[in-house]
């Protein structure tokens, strides 16, 4: 009936536990990636637009005096 006697017999069922292996690492991966990628831009961005108001101020206090 199954390949010969019991439905196990065999190693065919490795390659679907094999697939969702490297599905999960995939998955993984992107998601750090992506988060990664996020998190350390906009903290840039911010330091950059803080940095770029700091020096706004600093001339708007020039042009005052």
């Amino acid at each position: 009936m199954w390949m010969h006697g019991h439905y196990m017999c065999g190693f065919w069922w490795i390659f679907p536990l094999l697939g969702m292996a490297l599905f999960v690492m995939v998955i993984i991966l992107l998601i750090r990636a992506f988060g990664r990628s996020a998190s350390s831009g906009s903290r840039t961005e911010i330091e950059e637009l803080r940095k770029e108001i700091h020096e706004l101020k600093t001339e708007i206090e020039k042009q005052k005096k």
